[in-house]
């Protein structure tokens, strides 16, 4: 097993591979998680909350957490594989950039836990908009997006090989802070439509239960008099 380990270390290409796989696995648990996670609560918005549907995003939460972990462990480790071996790549911007993006969803995913699942997993036995105010809708929103984009930008990066050493973080950072703007702008435009149709929906059903329930008591005032 020693010399086995040893012979991996031996040869960089190897050793390279292996971070790579645990680098992608994160990504792919966190990518595949976290989106499918934004689904759940948008699926789940339109009834109340039960304790399965609360079980389910927790256990999907879980594969996001299990995938930003590998995510910065193989980060570490790929620093400490430029640094034996090609020290040149610690330079790159785009190393610095991508951690800056992991520190962001990081932080983003102790809201995610600390706020958003703490308060459906109190609202069981309650609608989706009996637990979130308007305001906490907004801030919903605000944590989806980012998380969203910030799983995705590091997968661009890495396949963007013509980044490397030529664009500064900050040049990066920038195009990455732009895409959050868009996604933003979008995220909310697409609320306010949903939000809108709600109570106009909601409107139209209270005119017709109105109406309904005037005709009801002409009838009956129709019935006393004859």
């Amino acid at each position: 097993m020693v010399d086995y380990l040893g012979e991996i270390f031996s040869n960089h290409s190897d050793l390279k591979s292996i971070i790579l796989f645990f680098h992608l696995s994160g990504l792919a648990l966190g990518v595949g998680g976290a989106w499918l996670l934004d689904m759940l609560l948008f699926k789940f918005s339109k009834g109340l909350i039960t304790k399965g549907k609360v079980d389910l995003i927790h256990f999907i939460s879980n594969f996001v957490f299990v995938g930003l972990t590998l995510l910065w462990v193989s980060g570490l480790l790929f620093i400490a594989y430029y640094y034996l071996y090609t020290p040149d790549f610690i330079y790159n911007p785009k190393v610095w950039a991508k951690i800056a993006v992991v520190c962001v969803l990081s932080i983003n995913g102790y809201f995610i836990h600390s706020y958003v699942l703490n308060k459906i997993e109190g609202g069981v036995g309650k609608s989706f908009f009996d637990i979130f105010s308007s305001a906490d809708i907004k801030r919903l929103v605000f944590i989806s997006v980012i998380s969203f984009v910030s799983w995705l930008f590091p997968i661009v990066l890495g396949v963007s090989k013509t980044l490397n050493f030529d664009v500064p973080a900050l040049t990066i950072l920038s195009y990455y802070a732009g895409t959050l703007f868009v996604g933003l702008f979008v995220a909310n435009a697409i609320v306010f439509i949903v939000m809108l149709t709600l109570k106009w929906n909601t409107s139209i059903s209270a005119l017709k239960a109105k109406q309904v329930k005037n005709g009801a008591a002409s009838r009956r005032r129709l019935a006393a008099v004859g």
